[in-house]
């Protein structure tokens, strides 16, 4: 039986029925859930898959309550995943979210478990059997090494290792990428590789975020020619390059007449400690009161965690992670607990689309395409509470929706403050006259799958452009903003200035156009879509001395946008209508076909139907490349006019319709969502 779009509960109960175990056909119990190769695993000569039946007389999925002690790292080089667990499990409500209790080896086992992880915006359940890989006497990868009966933490390993594609897919990463899988928070990493840069308020945004209800983490890197056999190499201090610990907690402490900033650090090994300043059985800890090593519960034996001065932190390590976690209900129950605040955070879903919003980073020759970009205007109005300066902290994280785990996408975002506040997009021309600034840079444009900064803004109003490096580039993204106050946010959009019918001038007639229309129409003195082809092709030569062919699907579209009787012709009035429209929206077509192909860059069409009188939003706009476009991102006249002719007759049955109806402005199908399908009809 498959686990996928299955719910758990029914497919244990059928497997209860049935006395049968759980086998996943889509994680089976070989080499191809190990490795992406489906060969065996470097260095594992041998791996004999179990459940944890066969393992221990008495499994249990979890012994007393979980805890951040039961995760211990085993064969993959996973510590920032351990840790990262490890993390999430100092806060029970948290963990009970991805780890549901509702599962054990004693009621209703049949082999199947299953867990939660927030993958790309959404939270999405992960279904295994618990055959786990063994060396035919002991698990291979994480398990709790103290209650070796106890498999809740391999169980959820394998789970995350099935979401990633394998095992291997778990080898290697980033600790703060395992607990935003964890949470749905985002992450932030402050490089303190260069220790000239590191900000002087280090330690109070740490204390901030840690207040914030943020999680924490730090790590080591391996130097890049270091020739090493090992991942992990250990410093004589006992840290260990190449590996990532989780912070599991801040203090300071009164000592010898000043105050000392520490942190307590979790080796996900569950072993081997920092024996420097500050550890266990250090000169500082064993001159500390009793009471003061209560309060910083203090364990004299090697499980894993210790505290270490931030000044050390700062020499040894050279990157710090943090999560902040988005605002829900189980989010605040855990802030009420621990006293702690949550952020304020704004959700944007968006997309690159070639030809209409995949404007690239503005290099040459492509930087008029940057205003193109997706724009998200905020307002900042009240400053931070948690320190005396007269700033906002403001975190923006931008996600790249790509479902493989493996972007090939470089991105990025900048962060303007603008003199005036404004609904409609920034370009080339309304960005000098708003005095724009460029405030801030998310920095070099990353093939991460997030990129994340803070910033100290003062109030004002922003706007954050995000970007692929190159343009062309097609992605879905989410960006999320986050703060300590509630701010003002919304899309920077053609439409938000408001939707009126297209305007057009009237153009005088000839005379000679009376009988032209009499040679063409039939014996009822009306032209159907052949025959007014053949009209407009004959008066578009005469007059305007370009013969316009036009098809006949864009006949009938013409003739559909001034057929009010639904006869499926037009009469001559009607026809002198038509071609004054026709010959409007031509003339505006060849303002932005600046080197006469007959075709208009897509990336133009926001600005070409505001000059029509007509702006429509983005979504519209995609509707009509995806429909309409050609390869290279070019709408030629005569699909541009049946897009025209589409939008003014679906916007007036749409008024219509709203005054046949009652039906007011706010209603939940909008006209631009009404535009955006009929542009596929």
């Amino acid at each position: 039986m498959s686990g996928r779009r299955r719910d758990y509960h029914a497919l244990r109960q059928e497997l209860v029925r049935a006395n049968s175990l759980y086998v996943d056909p889509d994680f089976p119990p070989d080499f191809s859930s190990l490795t992406f190769t489906g060969t065996p695993p470097p260095g594992l000569r041998t791996v004999i898959w179990k459940r944890p039946t066969e393992l221990s007389r008495n499994p249990k999925f979890i012994v007393r309550n979980a805890t951040r002690f039961d995760l211990d790292q085993g064969y993959l080089g996973n510590c920032w995943f351990i840790g990262g667990a490890a993390l999430v499990a100092t806060k029970k409500k948290l963990l009970e979210r991805v780890v549901p209790q509702d599962q054990d080896f004693d009621r209703n086992y049949a082999g199947i478990f299953h867990f939660n992880f927030w993958w790309y915006g959404r939270w999405v359940e992960v279904i295994i059997d618990d055959f786990l890989p063994t060396d035919g006497y002991r698990l291979i990868y994480g398990r709790n090494r103290e209650e070796p009966n106890e498999f809740w933490a391999a169980l959820l390993e394998k789970a995350y290792a099935k979401l990633r594609g394998c095992y291997e897919g778990v080898d290697g990463g980033k600790l703060a990428d395992s607990v935003v899988d964890l949470t749905g928070g985002i992450s932030e990493t402050i490089d303190i590789k260069d220790k000239s840069q590191i900000p002087l308020d280090i330690y109070e945004i740490l204390w901030r975020s840690w207040k914030m209800n943020s999680f924490l983490g730090c790590s080591i890197p391996l130097p890049a020619n270091m020739a090493v056999s090992s991942r992990e190499v250990r410093r004589p201090n006992g840290l260990y390059m190449g590996h990532a610990y989780s912070i599991t907690a801040l203090a300071v402490v009164p000592y010898q007449g000043s105050s000392v900033r520490l942190c307590r650090l979790r080796n996900p090994w569950g072993r081997k400690e920092w024996n420097g300043d500050w550890s266990d059985e250090s000169y500082q800890m064993r001159n500390l009161s009793l009471d003061a090593k209560q309060r910083l519960g203090v364990v004299v034996q090697d499980e894993g965690e210790f505290w270490i001065p931030i000044n050390d932190v700062l020499v040894n390590f050279e990157e710090i992670e943090l999560v902040h976690l988005q605002p829900d209900a189980i989010t605040q129950g855990v802030a009420l607990e621990e006293r702690k605040r949550q952020w304020n955070v704004t959700v944007y879903h968006d997309q690159w689309i070639k030809g209409v919003t995949a404007g690239g980073c503005g290099n040459a020759p492509y930087q008029d395409l940057y205003w193109k970009n997706p724009q998200f205007s905020v307002t900042l109005t009240d400053v931070d509470d948690t320190d005396n300066k007269p700033t906002c902290s403001v975190i923006i994280s931008l996600i790249e929706k790509e479902h493989d785990n493996k972007s090939q996408i470089a991105i990025g975002f900048d962060v303007y403050k603008l003199k005036y506040p404004q609904d409609k997009p920034l370009d080339g021309e309304s960005a000098p006259r708003n005095a724009l600034i460029l405030k801030k840079r998310s920095g070099v444009y990353q093939y991460n799958r997030e990129v994340t900064r803070r910033f100290d803004l003062t109030p004002g109003t922003y706007v954050i452009i995000p970007s692929t490096f190159r343009p062309h580039e097609e992605a879905e993204f989410m960006l999320r903003i986050y703060t300590e106050k509630i701010i003002n946010s919304l899309v920077l959009d053609e439409s938000n200035v408001g939707e009126v019918t297209p305007q057009v001038k009237p153009i005088p007639q000839k005379d000679a156009f009376r009988e032209l229309f009499l040679k063409h129409a039939g014996e009822d003195g009306k032209l159907k879509a052949k025959e007014f082809k053949e009209f407009i092709l004959e008066l578009s030569a005469s007059e305007i001395n370009e013969p316009l062919k036009f098809s006949t699907e864009t006949c009938r579209s013409l003739i559909t946008m001034m057929d009010r009787n639904k006869s499926g012709t037009v009469n001559h009035e009607e026809s002198v209508k038509l071609w004054k429209e026709v010959k409007a929206y031509r003339a505006v077509f060849q303002q932005f076909d600046i080197d006469g192909s007959g075709t208009v860059d897509t990336y133009e069409l926001d600005k070409l139907f505001s000059t029509l009188g007509f702006p429509v939003n983005r979504m519209v706009q995609t509707a009509i490349v995806r429909r309409y476009a050609d390869r290279s991102n070019k709408i030629r006249l005569t699909d541009f006019i049946i897009v025209i002719c589409k939008l003014t007759l679906m916007y007036q049955i749409f008024k219509d319709q709203q005054i046949k109806t009652g039906m007011s402005d706010s209603a939940t199908f909008t006209m631009n969502e009404f535009l955006y399908y009929t542009m596929y009809c």
